[in-house]
C-alpha cells in the first residue's frame, strides 16, 4: 500500500483535517499546461485506503495518520478561504490517531542513517519544493514506529467534523493531448503512475508491490519511476527494483546515459552493489539505433539486459499501451 505526504501550512492543515480533504494548489498562469499534467502525474498514484501523512510546514511536523477516501479528483467548490486548491482527494480517518507529531529533526536523522531515503520536502533538481511526495512501504514502517514511541494511546478515536461530498473521478479529463498524443513528458508519467497504480503491466515487469515517481538522488536528478518487489515469504523485505526512465519523444545517448547513472547510483548507495538486485527499463515513443545497438551489446557481453518499450496511447482506452522495441 502507498503511503503519500502532502505539505501543508497551518491554516489549510486544520481545514483539512476537518473537511476530511488534502488537495494540491493550481499552478500559476504562465506555466499552467505542463504543471498541471505533472500534478496529475503524482495525484494517480493515490489508490483508494492508500495512507496519508501531512507535513505541517510553518511547524516543521509530520502529521497523521489518515487514509484515501476514494481516488482524487478536480473541483473548485470553495474550501479554503482565499486560495483554490482543485486538485484533492478525500480522506478518512485510520486506526491510528497520532496525538504528537513527528518533527523534522526526526526524519532528517533517519534519513542521515538510511533508514529514509526518498523523503523529498524539495525537488533533488534544486527547482523548487514539493507540495505531495510518496514515501515507500518500507520507509513508512519506520516512520510507523517513530509515531508509536512517541504516541503511547495510539488507539484514540478520531473523526471528520464536516465530511467533504463524494465527487466523481475526472482527472483523465485533465491530462493535455496534442494530435490524439500525449502533449508532455509529464502527461506520459501521469498516465504510467495512473497505470501502475491499477497495478497493470505485469506481464512485462512482474508483479512489484510498489511504486514511487520522482525518487531523489543525490545526482541532482530524479528517477522517473521505481518500483518495488516485496519478497512473498518475507514480507519486510524488498526482493528487487525496477529503475523506469521515462521521456515523451525519442530516447537517445543522453538518455541512456542518464539511466545508466541512476543504476550505478542505486546500486551503490541502496544495495550494497547487489547486480540481482536491479533491473532498468526505458519507455519512449521511439529509440535511436545508437541506443538499441548499445543495449544489444551490453546484454550479449555483460550479461546485463535494459528493456527498451515502445508506448503507444490508446484514444478509445485512454491508456498506454507498452511493447518490446527489440
Amino acid at each position: 500500500m502507498a503511503v503519500h505526504v502532502f505539505l501543508v501550512d497551518e491554516n489549510n492543515f486544520q481545514i483539512c483535517v476537518q473537511r476530511g480533504l488534502v488537495a494540491l494548489p493550481e499552478p500559476s498562469e504562465e506555466k499552467l499546461e505542463n504543471t498541471v499534467d505533472g500534478l496529475l502525474s503524482r495525484l494517480f498514484s493515490v489508490r483508494e485506503d492508500d495512507y496519508i501523512l501531512m507535513y505541517v510546514v510553518g511547524t516543521k511536523e509530520l502529521r497523521g495518520l489518515w487514509q484515501a477516501d476514494g481516488r482524487p479528483f478536480y473541483d473548485r467548490t470553495p474550501v479554503w478561504q482565499n486560495q483554490c486548491y482543485p486538485f484533492r482527494c478525500k480522506i478518512k480517518c485510520s486506526q491510528y490517531n497520532f496525538e504528537n507529531p513527528l518533527k523534522l529533526n526526526d526524519v532528517i536523522d533517519l534519513q542521515n542513517t538510511g533508514k529514509i531515503w526518498s523523503w523529498a520536502l524539495r525537488r533533488a533538481t534544486g527547482q523548487g519544493t514539493n507540495v505531495m511526495f510518496s514515501v515507500s512501504d518500507e520507509e513508512f514502517r519506520v516512520l510507523l514506529n517513530e509515531f508509536f514511541k512517541i504516541n503511547p494511546f495510539s488507539m484514540r478515536k478520531s473523526r471528520i467534523l464536516e465530511p467533504y461530498p463524494f465527487h466523481e473521478q475526472n482527472l483523465m479529463e485533465y491530462i493535455h493531448l496534442e494530435n490524439g498524443e500525449p502533449h508532455y513528458e509529464y502527461s506520459v508519467m501521469a498516465l504510467l503512475n495512473r497505470a501502475f497504480a491499477n497495478g497493470e503491466y505485469t506481464d512485462i515487469f512482474g508483479n512489484y508491490t510498489d511504486c514511487l515517481s520522482y525518487v531523489p538522488t543525490s545526482l541532482g536528478r530524479e528517477m522517473d519511476i521505481l518500483l518495488m518487489f516485496q519478497n512473498p515469504v518475507m514480507q519486510d523485505v524488498t526482493a528487487s527494483y525496477d529503475i523506469i526512465e521515462v521521456k515523451k519523444s525519442k530516447f537517445d545517448a543522453k538518455a541512456l546515459k542518464q539511466l545508466i547513472d541512476y543504476e550505478a547510483w542505486f546500486l551503490q548507495h541502496k544495495v550494497s552493489r547487489d547486480l540481482n538486485m536491479v533491473r532498468t527499463t526505458a519507455v519512449a515513443s521511439s529509440f535511436s539505433d545508437e541506443v538499441k545497438q548499445y543495449v544489444k551489446q551490453r546484454e550479449y557481453f555483460e550479461n546485463k539486459p535494459i528493456k527498451l518499450l515502445r508506448y503507444e496511447y490508446l484514444a478509445e482506452r485512454k491508456q498506454l499501451v507498452l511493447k518490446n522495441a527489440l
